[in-house]
């Protein structure tokens, strides 16, 4: 390794972003065959995200070897602004802190090889080849080609249509990440491999920080999600979608308002039978296991089969409401409880209703529904 390594990697992270041309950015990225490629993937993936704003700025790191092929680990901070044109707010800073593989050349310089994410989420511009379709309503945003086996665009265009159906005065566009790779879809969510595995989507900040909503994206697990049949694909985007376009993101909203809302959005005019949509929580309340209070946070940070029985048993509070009151008062209901107001006034507000008898009235809901179910 170079004496100066340190000296070296930051003159070269502020050429990188000092870089205002391709030819430029792939220059200051190192002479391999490897940095070339990467760079000129990169910078074509920011053309395409509208990236502005980029700073690469060297943190440590780089100078002490850790593979036999003399190559050393970078820590980066990376911040960058996407484009308005991808659906987002075009202002919003994202900062992520990337591990750059790098590898010192000849001339005592380095070449850039890979990206990885520290902590936060990778920037989708160093993920892959980047290409972004703008359709009704939505945008996808395919990372080395996406998902394949379904058509992503236009089930983006029907949940962000179902959304508005229900949700009246709904505005924005929904915009979604689709990685090639379960592994790509966890470096761009900032997330261990093991934690996303069962996962077939999620709405987060870019960035993978939380907080608040602004430029928030749904990223898609292809692992997962392509698996799927064409019913229940769409069942998961739209409810996504709801948690974006509602801005759900990075609220204190209790668990079950905020994904039985979101299947209350998701499942407002799908046709299967309870069999179907509801039909684990159905199973446990035949088996004698059925609830005896709201679902908790708790309850939604379980693992395994239980959990899916967890979000049924919330639709079905969403779904009982709905039948009795009408989709105007559950949604006023669930725009008072996102905008923070206690529970017990949200309920009282929109039904006239206690906890105490929203629970009662579900429990009694949910035996008679399981009465009609094998």
């Amino acid at each position: 390794m170079p004496a100066d390594a340190s000296a070296q990697l930051t003159a070269q992270f502020r050429k990188l972003t000092a870089a205002d041309t391709e030819s430029a950015f792939v220059a200051a990225a190192g002479t391999s065959r490897a940095a070339r490629t990467f760079a000129r993937q990169a910078w074509r993936a920011r053309e395409a995200l509208g990236a502005s704003a980029v700073e690469l700025r060297y943190v440590s790191g780089g100078d002490v070897a850790d593979r036999a092929d003399g190559s050393a680990v970078a820590l980066v901070d990376v911040s960058w602004r996407a484009g308005a044109q991808i659906g987002l707010s075009g202002t919003t800073v994202h900062t992520s802190s990337v591990a750059f593989r790098v590898a010192p050349q000849a001339d005592g310089h380095f070449s850039l090889v890979t990206a990885n994410p520290r902590e936060g989420a990778l920037p989708i511009w160093l993920a892959g080849r980047v290409a972004v379709e703008r359709t009704d309503g939505s945008v996808v945003i395919r990372v080395d080609g996406g998902d394949a086996e379904l058509p992503v665009e236009s089930m983006a265009t029907t949940a962000r249509t179902a959304v508005g159906r229900v949700v009246p005065g709904t505005t924005g566009e929904v915009t979604v990440v689709s990685p090639h790779t379960q592994q790509q879809m966890a470096r761009l969510v900032g997330q261990p491999l093991d934690q996303v595995r069962q996962i077939a989507a999620v709405t987060t900040r870019l960035d993978g920080r939380g907080g608040s909503s602004a430029d928030t994206v749904i990223v898609l697990n292809p692992s997962v999600f392509s698996t799927m049949d064409r019913r229940a694909a769409q069942i998961v985007l739209t409810h996504e979608a709801t948690h974006l376009l509602t801005h759900a993101v990075g609220t204190r909203a209790e668990s079950w308002v905020v994904e039985g809302f979101a299947d209350f959005v998701a499942l407002h005019d799908d046709s299967a039978s309870l069999s179907v949509s509801a039909g684990q929580i159905l199973g446990e309340v035949n088996a004698g296991r059925g609830p005896k209070h709201l679902p908790t946070a708790t309850d939604f940070d379980a693992e395994g089969h239980g959990l899916g029985a967890v979000y049924e048993s919330a639709w079905m509070i969403f779904r009982m409401l709905g039948e009795r009151y009408g989709d105007a008062r559950v949604v006023k209901f669930y725009r008072a409880v996102l905008s923070g107001s206690e529970l017990g006034d949200a309920l009282r507000t929109s039904f006239g209703l206690t906890v105490d008898q929203v629970t009662t009235s579900w429990r009694d809901y949910l035996a008679k529904s399981a009465s009609t179910v094998s």
